[in-house]
């Protein structure tokens, strides 16, 4: 069965982890196309979407982003990065160092970005990535609170998981990938 993935760095494969992440023991049931980045705002993940024919996969798996992460074309902070070249900015990435974009987001994040716009706005991607699709076989996750924001139908939101098992591999511990696993095993 051929398994799309779209999101952020909770579902991004890396090489030379310490333990199998939940995709990684997925890809032993499904052929995994994983589009998934770290960093990435649910702009990007919309973009991610309609990048790809989703009529070419039997499932599709979306991992949602925080509504906090900002949109930004070009980030310098990690463009050499392998993992992060495409990475969206969230105040706990720039609090620290003093690059011109550093502090330029500092200066953004206390003096522009509004709370409820964002939020506005994150739920309004939602909407369209909810719209776009429509008529596919589609699971929703997140590892956010997502209780103010958009409500994907039968959405499984990992937050509790994730504050209970945060580790190195998709951020989470060796049980908490077998927990996230054996979940998605289920409703794949």
């Amino acid at each position: 069965m051929k398994l799309a993935i779209f999101g952020d760095s909770f579902g991004v494969q890396k090489l030379n982890q310490p333990y199998k992440g939940w995709v990684d023991l997925l890809s032993q049931h499904f052929d995994i196309t994983n589009h998934c980045e770290c960093g990435v705002s649910e702009y990007k993940i919309l973009k991610q979407l309609q990048a790809t024919d989703l009529t070419q996969f039997d499932k599709t798996l979306i991992v949602h982003t925080s509504a906090t992460r900002t949109y930004v074309k070009y980030n310098p902070l990690h463009y050499d990065s392998k993992y992060h070249k495409n990475c969206d900015i969230i105040l706990t990435d720039v609090e620290h160092g003093d690059t011109e974009f550093n502090l330029a987001c500092r200066l953004y994040f206390k003096h522009i970005f509004d709370l409820d716009y964002a939020i506005d706005i994150h739920n309004m991607i939602c909407n369209t990535i909810n719209t776009y699709c429509q008529g596919k076989s589609v699971v929703h996750t997140t590892h956010f609170d997502y209780s103010d924001l958009f409500q994907f139908t039968d959405m499984i939101n990992f937050h509790n998981l994730f504050l209970n098992h945060r580790g190195n591999v998709n951020h989470y511990t060796k049980i908490g990938n077998y927990k996230i696993y054996q979940l998605l095993l289920k409703v794949l």
